[in-house]
């Protein structure tokens, strides 16, 4: 059940609040998480369909105190191939039977100028934790659009083999986790 966040809609923290797209109870999500991965042959973008918002604490006066949870089913995945998502849910990639869930903790928020923000995240994926500042932008303040982006090695979370030079199929180590959303209006 998703809980009702208290912002003001002048302030900058109302895009922090909803920088891991939140969602409304039983509805599409306004945004997208994206990943694009890469071998030497082909790129293969994908998206997870199913997530929520677990937890979401905005502090109006010090945006350092907030604190966004957001839980991804990775069993959603989908790459518009359904072989290749089917590999992706095995012991191979996710192993979603073992780790169904995928949990990102956003913490210390700091404004990097007038439409950025930086936000430190601890990603629990694959049983492992490990944090890495993502930054992220507003793309359309009337509309209420932002961005982010960051690369992650998804080798430090056991995902896949590593990368082999002599195995021109094999996927690169670095993968590219882009994030989208449209801020829901204050309620």
């Amino acid at each position: 059940m998703r809980k009702s966040v208290p912002v003001r809609t002048s302030t900058l923290l109302l895009f922090i609040a909803a920088a891991w797209l939140a969602q409304p109870a039983a509805a599409e999500p306004p945004g997208q998480i994206r990943f694009e991965a890469s071998n030497l042959l082909t790129t293969a973008d994908g998206t997870f369909h199913d997530w929520r918002i677990a937890e979401a604490i905005v502090d109006d006066q010090e945006p350092g105190r907030s604190r966004v949870v957001v839980e991804v089913v990775l069993a959603s995945v989908d790459t518009a191939n359904e072989r290749r998502d089917e590999h992706l849910r095995t012991a191979d990639f996710f192993d979603v039977e073992r780790f169904p869930v995928a949990r990102a903790t956003l913490e210390g928020f700091r404004l990097e100028g007038p439409d950025e923000f930086v936000a430190d995240v601890t990603l629990d994926l694959h049983g492992v934790v490990r944090s890495f500042p993502m930054r992220f932008r507003i793309v359309d303040r009337d509309a209420r659009r932002i961005s982010g982006s960051v690369g992650l090695d998804r080798t430090q979370w056991g995902i896949g083999e590593p990368h082999s030079r002599w195995n021109p199929l094999s996927i690169r180590n670095d993968v590219e986790l882009r994030v989208e959303a449209i801020v829901p209006p204050s309620s």
